[in-house]
């Protein structure tokens, strides 16, 4: 199995080398730091699975989901293995909806690398023990697991007004003509819908992913 590896911290590709080359899981052909390098060695070296962060840096607005959604449009044939510290279920969720071979929790074993790879190779999906849990304590109804995540036009407005623009409750309140209660409430129904606790999280989640609503 001829594996790319993605991640902007060299000791952690490192790592993921060392154990699936240790263990003749497959061969490493190509590494990227970066969005765009990751693209850049997609074009340029034929391989069979991606393993990749989901946060690396990046000079264009390709970031987090965005990028899975490239690599999906891009280079549809090549499984993507998610490897990653990401710890919400809203993201891991519309991760699956987008179609990823995998998702392996940074905090986890490395072992869960080798069996997600090896799950890959027999055409299945692999998510780590952790993961999964995250996904039952958020009790998703079967239905709707791997289903994207879709904001009302009213909640996608208020968190770009809140997470973008960086306006108040209020001063959201008064620019849309509504009630503060209002929109507080739309600010907390996309925050459940994405799985993100705290306004922090939010922000961040809005800038590395817009294309959520």
């Amino acid at each position: 199995m001829r594996v790319i590896l993605a991640d902007d911290h060299s000791v952690v590709r490192y790592g993921m080398r060392a154990v699936i080359e240790s263990n003749d899981m497959g061969r490493v052909v190509g590494e990227a730091e970066s969005v765009e390098g990751l693209i850049r060695v997609l074009r340029e070296t034929p391989c069979d699975v991606v393993v990749a962060d989901l946060s690396m840096p990046t000079s264009s607005e390709c970031d987090g989901l965005m990028l899975v959604e490239r690599l999906r449009r891009f280079f549809p044939s090549i499984p993507v293995v998610i490897f990653t510290e990401i710890r919400n279920h809203g993201v891991v969720n519309m991760l699956i909806a987008r179609g990823v071979a995998g998702i392996v929790d940074k905090s986890g074993s490395l072992h869960d690398l080798l069996l997600a790879l090896r799950a890959v190779s027999r055409g299945h999906r692999f998510i780590s023990p952790e993961i999964q849990s995250l996904l039952r304590d958020a009790e998703i109804p079967d239905g709707q697991l791997g289903r994207d995540v879709e904001l009302t036009r009213s909640e996608f407005e208020v968190v770009r007004l809140y997470a973008n623009d960086g306006l108040t409750i209020s001063e959201i309140a008064r620019r849309l003509n509504r009630s503060p209660k209002t929109v507080s409430k739309h600010k907390r129904s996309a925050q459940h819908k994405l799985g993100l606790l705290t306004n922090q999280q939010l922000i961040s989640f809005y800038r590395g992913n817009a294309s959520v609503a």
